[in-house]
């Protein structure tokens, strides 16, 4: 099979996967669809809204609402007593008390009611249906994607937009310049990658391009919009309004036909609308789409730069005229099949990411769709330059995953011996001196346990969580430069019972964020040393990167210590062990 056959062969057992994944959570009582994430419930009806082809828009309430469902999510809205028999719906919002939903059709009846998730294979669908165009074209990129010609190293490209790098980061720009088909960038944790990335949309407007600039989370896409606008390029974000963050909306396309030279003229169409009916009314809809159509054209044909998340371009970039050149962040975490619909639409992808970090999420797991693009191209021998200054983590932090990269990175001057204490009002406790420690749970039978939708939560080192964040608040640190990471959800919502309004978060969730502190809890205790995928050392990485001051983890080196990787962070942590053994004789 050859390899794009077997990527869609990939594609259809990931459909199969969650075919029987959804089957598995639907068949649940609703109280544990709730507490797997998969429903929402009680909820009641606040207020709907007639929206236009008979869709409504709904606002529900209810309590705690969990966050595992985001804008854009298909979704079912039903009542209790059947909460798979309603309407079909799309989250267009969401907090801690309301959700917001875009249904086909008016909801009948008094509730209480029910959103749980809807199978929707649309991006699947095109996925499929772009690695079957990519059979079919044939171009230098397809070429070297496929190992048809063998990689080569780019001829450097130096550009005036580069001279304020520093000299690692000058390197991966000037080659990723120089590809003419593919350029990739290797940025760990803290290096200045959206930097480089800056500077490579700002050359590449400057000769002439309007590139896309793309990432797998609206969250990278807002970042690196804001800061190409920082660097004087005009943007425009595309994607749904409600998924992209407050500090970028005004860079999307509602709000700048909104607030454009038009705007004038549909805002009073608009008004006259209101006021009017039959013939007259259809006149002034068609009226209102013209001159919305002709704003839209008019930015996207004028702007530097337009930025979008891989879902967009799957959903709502087929009538985007397509550039010469995509940059692509977050390649590690994208799987194959995502970058083909870009791969046939444009001549050369710049693709940046970390292969040291999480992977695609995969519920198949299916080695095709876990590997990433990224990651293959690194293996078949695609030139790699990586960024060596970092500038989150203090020297010491770094230390914990230098091997990871190779012993090559090094702590920027202003970081590199910062400390916890230097936060205003932060006084020296048991917990803020190393800044990397490790507190064992080893023999105290703190053994994991395991919830009936078979994720794993250890209540002793719960108790030994809580228990050092409250000492760190005691002395001073801010709870908001806190931040908890565990791999399960099951540890996770017990976290979030035991320290309501903590920032938490399982460690895939928590990847491209940082915090000052970083408690971990690894969780897998047991007598057969199992690790499952917390043997993942890519999940180890993101977990100790996340850490600009100061870094706790808290586990059990008997199980640990079985893979190489947590045996080297207990190692590396050195003056910074403490068994916990120590905190329970001193109840």
């Amino acid at each position: 099979m050859d390899h794009l056959a077997s990527l869609a062969d990939a594609l259809e057992n990931e459909r199969r996967a969650v075919i029987a994944e959804h089957a598995q959570l639907r068949a649940l009582p609703l109280a544990e669809r709730v507490a797997a994430g998969f429903s929402l419930s009680p909820l009641d009806i606040v207020t709907t809204e007639h929206r236009s082809k008979g869709r409504v828009n709904v606002i529900l309430r209810g309590r705690d609402l969990h966050d595992a469902f985001s804008p854009g999510d298909p979704v079912v809205l039903a009542p209790v007593g059947r909460p798979d028999e309603g309407y079909a719906a799309r989250v267009e919002g969401r907090d801690e008390a309301t959700i917001e939903l875009r249904v086909e059709g008016l909801p009948e009846g008094r509730g209480p009611w029910a959103v749980s998730r809807r199978l929707d294979f649309y991006v699947l669908d095109l996925q499929k249906a772009a690695l079957e165009r990519a059979d079919r074209l044939s171009s230098p990129l397809k070429s070297l994607l496929l190992g048809y010609e063998k990689p080569y190293r780019p001829d450097p490209y130096d550009h005036p937009a580069f001279a304020r790098l520093e000299p690692a980061q000058r390197e991966a720009a000037t080659l990723a310049l120089g590809a003419t088909e593919i350029g990739l960038v290797h940025g760990p944790p803290g290096t200045g990658k959206t930097e480089v990335l800056v500077a490579l949309l700002v050359a590449l407007k400057d000769l002439g391009e309007t590139p896309w600039a793309l990432a797998e989370s609206n969250a990278a896409v807002d970042h690196l919009a804001l800061r190409a606008t920082a660097a004087g390029l005009d943007v425009v974000r595309l994607g749904v309004s409600s998924r992209v963050g407050g500090a970028a909306q005004h860079l999307t396309l509602e709000h700048r036909i909104l607030h454009g030279a038009r705007a004038a003229v549909i805002q009073t169409l608009v008004r006259q609308a209101t006021k009017a009916s039959g013939s007259e009314l259809i006149d002034l809809r068609i009226a209102i789409r013209e001159e919305w159509s002709a704003a839209k054209r008019e930015i996207l044909q004028s702007t530097d730069v337009l930025a979008m998340t891989l879902g967009t371009l799957h959903t709502r970039g087929a009538d985007l005229k397509a550039p010469r050149t995509a940059l692509v962040d977050e390649g590690g975490q994208i799987s194959e099949p995502a970058l083909w619909l870009l791969a046939t639409r444009v001549k050369r992808i710049l693709l940046a990411g970390d292969p040291m970090q999480l992977g695609p999420v995969v519920k198949s797991q299916d080695p095709r769709l876990e590997i990433s693009l990224l990651q293959r191209l690194v293996s078949a021998g695609f030139v790699f330059p990586m960024l060596t200054e970092q500038r989150r983590m203090r020297a010491d932090l770094m230390a914990l995953c230098q091997t990871t990269y190779g012993g090559q990175l090094r702590a920027h001057p202003d970081v590199a011996e910062r400390h916890i204490e230097d936060l205003p009002g932060v006084l020296p406790s048991e917990w803020t001196e190393p800044s990397a420690r490790f507190l064992d749970t080893a023999g105290l039978a703190y053994d994991e346990e395991r919830d009936p939708l078979g994720s794993y939560h250890n209540p002793g080192e719960l108790q030994l969580l809580v228990r050092v964040y409250r000492s760190l608040v005691a002395s001073g640190v801010k709870p908001e430069h806190i931040g908890i990471i565990t791999p399960y959800t099951a540890q996770l919502a017990r976290v979030r019972a035991a320290l309501p309004g903590v920032e938490a978060g399982t460690v895939n969730a928590f990847q491209g964020r940082e915090k000052e502190v970083i408690l971990a809890s690894f969780v897998r205790s047991n007598p057969d040393n199992e690790l499952g995928f917390v043997a993942d050392p890519r999940r180890l990485n993101v977990s100790v990167t996340r850490a600009r001051r100061l870094f706790i983890g808290i586990g059990d080196s008997a199980t640990l210590g079985t893979s190489a990787h947590y045996d080297r962070l207990v190692q590396a942590v050195g003056a910074g062990y403490k068994s916990a053994w120590d905190l329970v004789e001193d109840e």
